[in-house]
């Protein structure tokens, strides 16, 4: 995506890609989203009768099994949900594979992948996301903006607690490079009561803005650095972001001369391939436009290109 490329020149060669080569290539594929619609809404049925004749049947024994029956039900709606998403997913990745090379053409330097990320390890190093034992990725873009390299990746986070997993994280994070050269490692977290930091080379830095810290607790290993990363311009930036994304526990790091977003989110973001829509119905593809350009905007939205304060 070159530096004199606009938005708009990059929405309308989209719109274009979508209705010349896109739909096109979609098309063959409405005979089989409908199959598998109606397989995926086979096999969830099969689960919610099931689940409610479990629940009849233990009512009829005994009623006082009642509360049993209502968590039967419950299991039983969860794996009929769950089914529905893996055929739909299946289904998405598919398309996916045959369309994204079209889409990441519109944004110039730009690779789409899917499933597989390498370099998770710098999300924990970097007290991003708090100590997790698993992760699984969905969406992963790696790309070039105004000569500042970019990640995209969304995924979910999760620890095993007794057992059962609990998720420490689900959303997307954004790997941004810095025209700012800088040793320290810093992290801005959500305020807590107790200020506990995410790691014990990390301590409590008290910054000047009291609003800004109300709101976030900064963690660092050095307070110098930390005043100059964090300017009064990037603390309005960063609660501007908040707003917009609708992530009420956003959390950064400056890690090796990076910025990395946390933006948790239940939404299945870059979503496409409704089963209950023509596979070529546009709104879902242009919403998956928006949304990658959304965070792509960071680079110019931070000034990250530029060398001056942020």
């Amino acid at each position: 995506m070159s530096e004199e490329k606009t938005y708009s020149q990059m929405r309308k060669e989209f719109y274009n890609s979508f209705e010349t080569k896109i739909v096109p290539m979609l098309q063959p594929y409405e005979a089989e989203r409908k199959r598998t619609r109606i397989v995926a809404s086979i096999v969830s049925a099969i689960f919610g009768v099931l689940g409610i004749m479990i629940f009849i049947l233990l009512f009829l024994e005994d009623y006082k099994l009642i509360n049993d029956g209502f968590s039967i039900v419950l299991m039983f709606g969860i794996l009929a949900w769950i089914s529905w998403y893996c055929f739909k997913k299946h289904f998405e990745n598919k398309i996916k594979k045959k369309i994204m090379p079209i889409v990441c053409a519109c944004f110039g330097n730009m690779k789409w992948s899917v499933g597989s990320y390498t370099s998770g390890h710098i999300f924990k190093d970097s007290c991003v996301i708090s100590v997790y034992d698993s992760a699984k990725y969905d969406d992963i873009f790696l790309g070039l903006y105004k000569d500042v390299n970019f990640e995209i990746i969304e995924g979910k986070f999760t620890i095993k607690k007794e057992k059962s997993r609990k998720t420490i994280f689900s959303g997307v994070i954004v790997k941004l490079d810095m025209n700012k050269n800088f040793n320290s490692h810093t992290v801005i977290k959500p305020d807590s009561v107790l200020h506990v930091s995410p790691s014990k080379n990390l301590k409590h830095t008290t910054l000047e803005d009291v609003q800004f810290e109300k709101k976030y607790d900064v963690f660092t290993n050095d307070p110098v650095d930390a005043r100059y990363l964090i300017t009064p311009s990037f603390m309005v930036r960063l609660n501007n972001m908040k707003t917009a994304f609708e992530a009420n526990k956003i959390s950064c790091a400056f890690y090796h001369d990076k910025l990395i977003i946390a933006l948790p989110t239940n939404k299945d973001l870059f979503s496409i391939c409704s089963l209950v829509k023509p596979i070529d119905d546009a709104k879902q593809y242009y919403i998956m436009y928006e949304e990658i350009v959304s965070i792509i905007k960071l680079i110019d939205y931070f000034k990250l290109n530029q060398k001056i304060g942020m």
